[in-house]
């Protein structure tokens, strides 16, 4: 049980320690994102900080509950949550996650469950900020104190996640056993649709599409991810790949899909400052928020003949001028 003077003290010192906790969770959100990013990775990222009545309901459950707990001891006083779309991407997450911070301790929900049992499903870390992050809290002085949980799961993981939340864990009465087989029924779809999602989405990867551009595309998403850290318009995407696989030779779409992406490291520093530089005026310049646009700034190096001389067939002369402005020299 808490008393009064305890419940005071939560309140003084989570009142200090809430702002310091906010600064983390942005700092900590905005590394992930980029990092994941980097990684060709789109995911929902989100933080939070414990309401202080929760705090206190929580060490006052545990305590009831026989254990041991303490203000300092919750370590989900802050908390972040990655929502992934693919199983796959759990474990370059997972890679992501050791890298960037002090690990404390991970939990992988699903591998504690049994063959025969269902449960939720999720992959928990608790961490601290790593030195470099942490010194540019300069109120921060005890980093150790500042342990906060990380929550990875994909989105089919979630749905059910939430679902269940409400449906039974917030519930003051037990759901009978009907209603339990129910609600874990549901999880087996959810697992199912999770493992056909992501079988799916590598029988497209290793097939050999009959549109080559849209297999250069595919390898492109990573780098689009990593320099203009936004989604894309797969409609507009296909439109363009349909239009510039008739522009170019078979030898030429060829070259592109070898040497794209030797191309696009190679002048790194070039599309970073183009994508700094052009990023508060994305809706004026809305071809470099889609992956082709390293095809055809590819083309202004290696094909500029085939691309000039058949670009007003299928596209508008002032887009490739204003391409090519951004890119480099004006076209005659």
């Amino acid at each position: 049980m808490i008393d009064g003077n305890e419940i005071r003290s939560i309140v003084h010192t989570w009142t200090i320690d809430e702002a310091k906790y906010l600064k983390i969770g942005i700092k900590a959100t905005t590394n992930l994102k980029t990092l994941l990013l980097k990684n060709g990775i789109l995911a929902e990222i989100s933080y939070r900080t414990k309401e202080l009545h929760s705090i206190i309901k929580k060490i006052d459950k545990h305590r009831k509950d026989g254990k041991k707990c303490e203000y300092y001891t919750l370590k989900d006083r802050l908390g972040l949550r990655i929502i992934c779309i693919f199983e796959s991407e759990l474990q370059t997450i997972d890679a992501i996650i050791k890298n960037a911070f002090k690990v404390n301790s991970i939990e992988y929900k699903k591998k504690n469950l049994k063959f025969n049992e269902l449960g939720y499903q999720s992959n928990h870390y608790d961490v601290f900020l790593n030195e470099d992050d942490a010194i540019t809290f300069e109120d921060t002085t005890d980093s150790s104190n500042y342990i906060f949980e990380i929550q990875v799961r994909t989105l089919n993981q979630h749905a059910w996640s939430d679902a269940a939340h409400q449906l039974s864990y917030k519930q003051d009465t037990v759901l009978p056993d009907e209603m339990q087989h129910k609600l874990y029924r549901l999880l087996t779809l959810y697992e199912l649709a999770d493992q056909e999602i992501e079988n799916i989405h590598k029988y497209l990867h290793e097939q050999h599409s009959s549109n080559p551009a849209f297999d250069i595309v595919q390898k492109l998403e990573k780098y689009f991810y990593r320099y203009a850290q936004i989604d894309y318009d797969r409609d507009i995407t296909k439109y363009y790949t349909n239009k510039l696989s008739a522009i170019f030779e078979s030898t030429e779409i060829e070259d592109i899909n070898n040497n794209i992406e030797s191309f696009i490291q190679s002048n790194e520093s070039k599309i970073l400052s183009i994508f700094a530089e052009n990023r508060c005026r994305f809706h004026e310049v809305v071809n470099i928020t889609q992956p082709e646009i390293f095809i055809i700034w590819y083309a202004l190096e290696k094909f500029e003949y085939s691309l000039i001389n058949k670009w007003n067939d299928h596209f508008d002369h002032q887009e490739l001028t204003l391409i090519t402005n951004i890119w480099g020299p004006e076209i005659d």
